[in-house]
């Protein structure tokens, strides 16, 4: 059996006709961006989506079972050469980024709304010019399991997570402990600090 991202009620809007658009759920820095690829505002789950039109594209990708790490590119263009400074300053590798098919009924509104696409923000350019554009290449979960966690099982570590939680400060202690299995011989006692 071959996995789909699209529930069965989503399959049966494609197959019904009804119209599709794109939303983008993008965790700035600067605040949420909530987007879609129709034109006016869409609400969806309470979030009030921003439709950008012809100005946004998204970038194909290829599908496939497999779990390495995927990526695509969402481009916005359209907008005003002053803002290339805001967007280079933003600082907005490793946010979040959700992409929905969402089905739009008879009324206009949103009647059903599948993720498609889940991930986080792996590199942001712009290209000034003739057209300026925000291009953000978004990365699937699978590139962060590749990289390193950048805590440890320090007292420090968790520490610095967690204040006033000192459960792992006996951690460096008992790398060094002796411990005598069967025998009525005390191992030595924890320096507490």
């Amino acid at each position: 059996m071959m996995y789909h991202p699209l529930s069965d009620g989503m399959v049966k809007a494609i197959n019904d006709g009804c119209y599709l658009v794109i939303a983008a759920k993008l965790d700035l820095k600067s605040g949420v961006t909530y987007v879609h690829s129709g034109t006016g505002n869409l609400i969806i789950a309470g979030e009030v989506y921003q439709g950008v039109g012809q100005f946004g594209s998204i970038e194909p990708v290829k599908e496939g079972l497999t779990t390495s790490p995927t990526q695509l590119l969402l481009k916005l263009s359209g907008f005003d050469s002053k803002l290339v400074g805001e967007v280079l300053n933003e600082r907005s590798r490793g946010r979040d980024v959700r992409l929905m098919l969402v089905a739009i009924n008879d009324d206009g509104q949103p009647a059903l709304a599948d993720i498609i696409f889940a991930g986080q923000i792996a590199n942001l350019g712009v290209t000034t010019g003739d057209e300026n554009a925000i291009g953000l290449t978004v990365s699937n979960r699978f590139e962060r399991w590749s990289l390193g966690l950048p805590d440890r099982f320090t007292d420090e570590s968790w520490s610095k997570r967690h204040n006033g939680d000192r459960i792992f400060r006996y951690v460096a202690q008992m790398a060094e402990r002796s411990i005598y299995w069967g025998s009525k011989k005390n191992a030595p006692s924890f320096i507490y600090k």
